[in-house]
């Protein structure tokens, strides 16, 4: 049907607030991604003893703020013999666009306005739709993509130099020998070039390492390292709910994607700058 989030193998995603609100992993390894809403069924309070009525009580607290639910099918299947109900919500292609540009607007500006400005006079289409790409991404706060185009603007300028440094020696040099390198095959011709200093060259290597690769090879435990989440711990076997501060990613896989959400949005403006600046440079 229209709207539907299908499953995956890995976690389960349910729209719920700013907070993550993390259910156990039940008893078999499998997780999925699915995206709904949480509906609580009413029972009377004569049913529950107090313990159950404040768990109850206790979810659907957590379900009301947080915007994420990571759980195991298992789990939810439990969830819902015991009444506490989860249902999918379907909706039209209309309704999510609707709603998605509404939310995108809102925060557009705020989120564009700080974007690095690449010099005007490279002469180059090729960059200058990219950095179109790099600026309609973060507008819209899909940070991935906006680190991505910059890596590619860079990357793209390096090769642009070298190649404009190899015509100054053979003026029939070729673009195709150039037109595959990445960015650690293209720091020694500039450095040679002299276009880029001894330590430059060392720092394009290491963003090549530790930011290049990780993202274009979509490795995403490497963002988790250090990053915490303020989340909510339900256990439905005890009947408890925990919120947990600061609880770490990189030991629990179901929360590396959530992880990687925070290291976007938390370091596109210092990636964007770095090869803005960059490429900046590189035309001097």
């Amino acid at each position: 049907m229209l709207g539907r989030k299908h499953e995956s193998e890995r976690g389960l995603e349910v729209a719920l607030s700013a907070r993550q609100t993390c259910l156990p992993a039940g008893r078999s390894r499998s997780e999925s991604l699915l995206r709904s809403t949480v509906n609580l069924s009413s029972k009377t309070s004569t049913e529950m003893n107090k313990k159950t009525e404040k768990f109850k009580k206790d979810l659907e607290e957590a379900t009301e703020i947080a915007t994420e639910i990571v759980a195991n099918p298992n789990t939810i299947e439990t969830m819902n013999s015991k009444g506490e109900e989860v249902k999918e919500r379907f909706i039209s292609y209309e309704e999510y666009i609707e709603d998605l540009f509404n939310r995108k607007r809102k925060v557009a500006l705020q989120l564009v306005t700080p974007m690095p400005k690449m010099r005007d006079d490279l002469g180059s289409a090729v960059l200058h739709s990219i950095y179109e790409e790099m600026r309609d991404s973060l507008a819209l706060g899909m940070f991935p993509s906006a680190i991505m185009h910059s890596i590619l603007l860079l990357e793209y300028t390096m090769r642009i130099r070298v190649y404009k440094e190899g015509q100054k020696k053979d003026p029939n040099a070729k673009w195709e020998p150039i037109a595959g390198l990445k960015i650690r095959n293209l720091t020694a011709p500039l450095y040679k070039a002299t276009v880029i200093t001894n330590d430059q060259k060392k720092d394009f290597e290491e963003f090549n390492d530790s930011i290049r690769n990780p993202y274009m090879h979509i490795n995403i435990y490497e963002f988790t390292r250090g990053i915490t989440l303020d989340v909510t711990s339900v256990d439905i076997i005890k009947g408890e709910v925990k919120r947990l501060k600061e609880f770490p990613v990189t030991e629990n896989p179901q929360l590396w994607f959530w992880g990687k959400k925070k290291y976007d949005a938390t370091n596109v403006l210092r990636i964007m700058k770095k090869c803005v600046d960059y490429v900046n440079l590189i035309f001097d």
